[in-house]
């Protein structure tokens, strides 16, 4: 008999704090592990692990891989035999495509080429490897740049805090907020799947200068980030059937909505 009915390892981070949220608002028993905490859940038995650890910072993958491979690949190796559980969902990301920018080459059924990747999206298709050969059951969830409450980096966050863009200003974003990833955990573990990959992301793009007009900031840009372009444009059709997911414009318009109200509110205090 399970201990809890989920685990969510990286509990307290900002895409593992909306599932355990969304999970305890269904009435389901959550146990959250922080990452500094994880020994707490050596020996657990669940329904559910929802792994939503690993590292989230691509410059720093690929400045030091050996760290992320530490990071993303033997956590997720841990975490498999440390926990127990009857399904294993794992957070990944659409990185791990090599064609990020046509949904007609990023579908959940197109052939990897993990030879063609950087060492971000190399470790997550590792880790995704190491989920589908040793969890009795798996779900593989891949996402686009997330976004919600407690955002603390990426480039939607660099805009906010006028901080510097480490990409091209023509960059072409794929979003998606942390609620309708959180809603697409119980909607996937609802399927009683064997072994599937999911591609969570919103609709389209956003390009960034465009972003920043939505902002209306003006661009500060990284030395040399003119020369990294990131175009992303990811299938989710395969999702879509199972659940609304919005576009990359609705899910931006309704971070910033939510951000602005929430900073309108904290100088009326």
């Amino acid at each position: 008999m399970a201990d809890v009915e989920y685990v969510v390892i990286g509990g307290s981070g900002l895409i593992g704090s909306a599932v355990c949220a969304h999970l305890r608002s269904e009435g389901l028993s959550v146990c959250a592990v922080r990452s500094q905490d994880y020994a707490t859940c050596v020996g657990l038995r669940a329904r559910v692990v929802v792994n939503c650890n690993g590292n989230t910072y691509r410059f720093r993958a690929n400045d030091n891989p050996r760290w992320d491979f530490d990071a993303s690949v033997l956590s997720v190796e841990r975490s498999l035999f440390d926990v127990q559980a009857d399904l294993y969902v794992y957070l990944s990301t659409v990185d791990v495509y090599d064609c990020r920018h046509d949904p007609r080459k990023n579908g959940e059924e197109v052939p990897l080429h993990p030879e063609r990747l950087d060492a971000y999206g190399f470790h997550k298709w590792m880790a995704e490897r190491l989920v589908e050969r040793f969890a009795p059951r798996s779900v593989i969830l891949r996402l686009g740049t997330a976004v919600g409450q407690g955002l603390k980096k990426g480039p939607v966050y660099d805009l906010l805090e006028g901080q510097l863009l480490h990409m091209s200003a023509d960059s072409e974003l794929t979003l998606i907020d942390t609620a309708t990833i959180a809603r697409a955990v119980t909607t996937v573990v609802a399927q009683r799947l064997q072994r599937e990959i999911f591609n969570v992301t919103g609709t389209g793009s956003v390009r960034l200068r465009d972003a920043a007009a939505r902002v209306g900031v003006p661009l500060r840009l990284a030395e040399g980030a003119t020369e990294v372009a990131y175009r992303y444009d990811v299938a989710n059709a395969k999702l879509a059937r199972l659940m609304p997911l919005p576009t990359s414009q609705a899910v931006l318009d309704a971070y910033l909505d939510d951000h602005r109200a929430a900073v309108a509110g904290q100088g009326g205090d």
